[in-house]
């Protein structure tokens, strides 16, 4: 055992002596994880303001009124937005930021708050709104949004459908009763009204939850991009094996050890050993920068778990693209397109999720960091335990043991 670890130790040692080898294995995957965990980090969610100009006339009131109910449900503890009635300037808080609108004509503060983005959108109801509504006729409400934005639409759109439903369900509902009984005004009013009450409270409730971590949404930040360049990048590392059994061939450091009074099952264990501790450190050392961002990693024998029985799977690959490579031209090859294959479809570089179905059973038979992601977002995320990932740590595993099979059976150290 001790002329086992002699030669694993002599090589971590001698590749940790070269400078490129720190460039290639730490360097620049922290600097990949941050800056991939930085833009994909979820959005900060803040309240937003939307303009509504209308009559003053009841319908108007009760449309606004539902908007401010839609506006205060929340997201991470955060209201949507916040109605800035600009017919009536003077009870709107300060947030509307309505000091200007006494100096100006209401159409050009819409705009001019529009064209600075200092609202979602802007809202005007007709001013026969409730007229047009009551006579069953369809009253035509006018949505402006800031130039070039379309997520703008699209949000805006969706907050104004939801109170359509709301008061057009009611005004639609006691059109029909009345000519169903041909009712008269004060029949269909009492019938709104009834209405009205049943939708004052959603008939839905929905309640959001993004992560049992701080708010943070799966798939996002450094919670992802940390495990992510990191399984990358023990790739990297451990395929890198292949280069130095075909290096060492070439310059007969291989053939030296193999005149010497060892069994060749032992220069092979200590290769690998060597190797495996070089990926450990590699992914350690992108474990503590993780801890250091922020990333809270969960149940802490989990995540021991998934890092030793990954880095172990990709030690095994690594030594299977060496029983493939013979030259030093052929295992630079494997070992770049090894990792930037296996990375994006097992979802390093974006959750995979994100990716249609197909590629997403790809990914799961081909690539063992889809297994090892998907263990460390139970872990990050949704503060799993050692036994919910078990599953994962059983199919890295099954891989180990082909890729080592595959590389034992196929290997010369010749």
């Amino acid at each position: 055992m001790r002329r086992i670890l002699t030669i694993a130790f002599t090589q971590l040692r001698v590749q940790l002596s070269e400078r490129g080898m720190w460039i290639s294995s730490f360097v620049v995957p922290i600097i990949i994880a941050v800056a991939v965990g930085f833009f994909s980090a979820a959005p900060v969610v803040e309240t937003q303001r939307l303009d509504v100009l209308h009559g003053g006339d009841p319908l108007a009131q009760q449309f606004v009124a539902l908007l401010r109910q839609e506006g205060a449900k929340q997201v991470n503890n955060v209201p949507l937005f916040e109605v800035c009635d600009l017919s009536a300037p003077q009870q709107q808080s300060a947030f509307c930021q309505l000091d200007a609108l006494s100096e100006t004509d209401v159409t050009a503060f819409m705009r001019q708050r529009l064209e600075a983005r200092q609202t979602l959108a802007a809202i005007t109801l007709p001013s026969d709104f409730s007229d047009a509504l009551s006579a069953g006729r369809t009253a035509k409400i006018n949505l402006r949004v800031p130039s070039a934005s379309f997520q703008a639409v699209q949000t805006a759109q969706r907050y104004l459908d939801a109170v359509v439903a709301r008061l057009g369900g009611a005004v639609a509902a006691a059109h029909a009763v009345t000519m169903l009984v041909s009712g008269d005004q004060a029949f269909y009013e009492r019938v709104y009204e009834q209405m009205q009450a049943k939708w004052a409270t959603d008939p839905v409730e929905l309640r959001e939850t993004s992560s049992a971590v701080d708010g943070q949404l799966p798939g996002t930040g450094f919670g992802h991009s940390i495990p992510g360049i990191g399984s990358m990048s023990v790739l990297f590392s451990a395929t890198a094996l292949a280069q130095l059994f075909a290096k060492e061939r070439q310059i007969h450091t291989l053939q030296r050890l193999l005149g010497m009074p060892l069994p060749r099952a032992y220069i092979l264990t200590g290769k690998l050993i060597g190797q495996y501790l070089l990926c450990l450190l590699s992914f350690g050392v992108m474990i503590a920068v993780g801890t250091l961002l922020g990333v809270r990693w969960g149940d802490p024998l989990g995540a021991i778990a998934v890092v030793l029985t990954f880095t172990l799977c990709a030690t095994a690959i690594g030594l299977a693209a060496a029983a493939v490579a013979r030259t030093p031209n052929q295992a630079a090859g494997l070992g770049f397109l090894i990792p930037m294959t296996l990375a994006p479809l097992g979802g390093a570089w974006w959750p995979l999720d994100l990716t249609p179905p197909f590629m997403q059973t790809l990914g799961r038979i081909v690539s063992p960091i889809a297994w090892s992601q998907d263990a460390f977002a139970k872990l990050i995320y949704y503060n799993a335990s050692v036994v919910d990932i078990l599953p994962n740590l059983l199919i890295l595993l099954l891989f180990t043991a082909a890729f080592f099979i595959f590389g034992i059976v196929r290997f010369r150290l010749e």
